[in-house]
């Protein structure tokens, strides 16, 4: 039997989307240290658990539950679009920050290795 190392790479982008996920799930606090947030208040750990948290481990379960490189594309592009918006915000904010530009080459990482069904290496 041979491997698909494309289907791997999808993988592997998708259980990382599922690890940053439980981190803003169940370390909400961390997860804003990560993105640099400061959340206000209960309302803003709810939004840190929403959005960095149950958003993204649903996404990464799903993309590794269905298996489907739909499933993956979808999540790959939503990836590159975080860095997309990251560029954006090199452009316009002026935001070199060593971080910042880190996170531009982590989201497309992840982007890409989710994308590798669709594309290939």
């Amino acid at each position: 039997m041979q491997l698909d190392w494309n289907l791997i790479l999808a993988n592997l982008g998708a259980v990382a989307t599922t690890a940053l996920g439980a981190l803003g799930l169940f370390a909400p606090t961390r997860a804003a240290a990560f993105t640099s947030l400061a959340p206000d208040g209960p309302n803003g750990t709810s939004e840190i658990r929403a959005t960095y948290g149950g958003l993204f481990a649903a996404l990464g379960l799903w993309c590794l539950l269905a298996q489907s490189p739909t499933v993956f594309t979808v999540a790959g592009v939503a990836w590159v679009g975080a860095a997309v918006g990251r560029g954006w915000s090199v452009l316009v904010d002026r935001n070199v920050d060593t971080k910042n530009l880190g996170g531009i080459v982590f989201e497309l990482a992840i982007g890409l290795l989710l994308l590798a069904p669709r594309w290939g290496v």
